[in-house]
């Protein structure tokens, strides 16, 4: 192929462009939490020493009107001027729009004397210590003297901005396990138009510093897979860990794929026996475990485990067991399926069924593809497959793929389950954007194991590019038919 790095940078600023419009045609905090996101940003722009009264009050809110809630005046009223409650979770409901080029209330919202600070304590801000807050803070310091209108676009456009690095990064892995020069850019165009991915790079939220730290720890844990570890890729882990234990509560669960990541390297490297590895690997995560406890805030601990709180149950095995009942199964899953591949807005606004149903089949066959990888030639020989799969990814690399993607499962369903154990109900679920931060190794998955029924070199590249037209087409479908119409028609 010709010119890939251009044809990598026309990726990149196609993303960047499609990024931005998002950002402009999603309503004024009309995501997941947005409200709460920006409203952190501008507590954290304050000064240190607040020089206007604080009000004591004794409860926060977590009511369905935005004027209940600690926030600055400023963030309720544009809220309010925006029809934030009126939209939000309401499907038929859209804003008002005015008959000339400045939208309703623009003038009132921009022109505002509000309240910037928060006067009221405890607020309803995040207490999480998240990079992206840090970098949102910042911008919303050097815009002061703009519009809340402006300096919430620019933190979309932070968004918009970490996401085409882990566009980058999906990249860079997809070289690092040989794939051709073409499939490396396929690669990486089905990540940047994986429609709720794209979604959450346009809005104010945590979860895209997060997915941007998981998709750096991989493309660096590849190359140490491939390459062996050099000085380079040793000082770059370290500091993707802090990235990601910086960046949003399940960040931890890097910490702890990281021992049996560093066991195979020694394994790999000093050849020792598969005893040795296992006893190396135990002593590395135990080390782990100890850094961890005796350095990470008991707090953040706290928070991430829910260990504190109280059972509803009589007993962590049927607390377990009613919680799988409820979780586990074709509805659960599905809703989940449905929300990592595109539900809107404040998760009221999904793609068809018959879409998230097409993709679970092909996911499902993925999965069987993957299956058969990794049994034994002589045994698919009695089926009738030979043929070599060379042109596949390395088994080290999909397993390694298949650990991220089991790891952070499980500590989503394990927090998931200690808010049951605590309340009794599904509160949180698994909304699939939880899931996003292993975007790369799910799509190299689902390309590998259907690479799997392909029989040569030719049929594969065939299969991506089939792929590579339809999640173009799931991505124009979701922003013509289902996120327009929502907001607009």
């Amino acid at each position: 192929m010709k010119a890939p790095k251009f044809i990598l940078l026309l990726i990149l600023a196609v993303f960047l462009l499609k990024g931005a419009f998002l950002s402009i045609i999603f309503p004024f905090f009309q995501a997941p939490d947005e409200q709460l996101h920006y409203a952190t940003i501008q507590q954290r722009a304050e000064p240190r020493e607040k020089t206007w009264p604080i009000e004591k009050s004794g409860d926060t809110s977590n009511g369905d009107d935005i004027s209940t809630y600690h926030f600055s005046e400023e963030t309720i009223k544009s809220a309010q001027a925006t029809e934030f409650d009126g939209v939000k979770f309401q499907k038929e409901n859209t804003q008002e729009f005015s008959q000339s080029a400045v939208g309703l209330n623009e003038n009132k919202i921009i022109g505002n004397n509000w309240k910037r600070y928060i006067d009221i304590s405890p607020s309803n801000t995040a207490g999480t210590l998240s990079v992206y807050y840090s970098l949102g803070t910042k911008i919303e310091q050097i815009l002061s003297d703009q519009s809340i209108l402006t300096r919430l676009f620019s933190a979309r456009l932070l968004s918009v901005i970490m996401g085409a690095l882990v566009v980058l990064l999906a990249y860079l892995t997809a070289r690092k396990i040989n794939l051709s020069k073409e499939n490396n850019l396929i690669v990486a165009t089905l990540v940047a138009f994986q429609p709720m991915f794209s979604a959450s790079a346009s809005q104010v939220n945590i979860d895209i510093a997060l997915i941007l730290a998981f998709s750096f720890y991989i493309f660096l844990s590849i190359w140490m897979l491939r390459d062996g570890m050099n000085w380079k890729n040793l000082v770059l882990l370290p500091l993707s860990l802090l990235l990601a234990f910086y960046s949003k509560g399940p960040g931890i669960v890097l910490f702890a794929i990281t021992p049996f990541l560093f066991g195979y390297l020694m394994y790999k490297r000093f050849n020792i026996s598969p005893k040795k590895f296992f006893l190396y690997a135990s002593i590395s995560a135990f080390a782990l475990f100890v850094i961890i406890f005796s350095f990470v805030p008991k707090s953040y601990l706290i928070g991430i485990t829910n260990f504190n709180a109280t059972s509803k149950f009589d007993s962590p095995i049927k607390s377990l067991t009613k919680y799988i009942d409820k979780t586990i199964n074709t509805t659960s899953i599905l809703r989940t399926e449905k929300s990592y591949w595109g539900n809107f807005g404040w998760l009221d606004t999904p793609i068809s069924s018959t879409a998230i149903d097409i993709i679970f089949f092909i996911e499902m066959v993925a999965s069987i593809g993957l299956i058969l990888y990794f049994i034994p030639k002589r045994f698919l020989k009695k089926f009738g497959i030979t043929e070599t799969k060379d042109f596949l990814p390395e088994k080290k690399f999909i397993l390694f793929f298949v650990g991220t993607v089991i790891a952070l499962q499980l500590a989503i369903r394990f927090f998931d389950w200690r808010t049951f154990d605590t309340y009794g109900q599904i509160l949180i679920g698994q909304p699939g954007r939880y899931f996003l931060p292993n975007i790369i190794p799910h799509i190299i998955l689902i390309v590998s194991g259907l690479g799997f029924f392909t029989r040569n070199k030719r049929q594969f590249d065939i299969l991506l590019k089939i792929l590579l037209v339809l999640m173009v087409l799931l991505s124009l479908y979701s922003i013509v038919n289902v996120i327009i119409p929502r907001y607009y028609l």
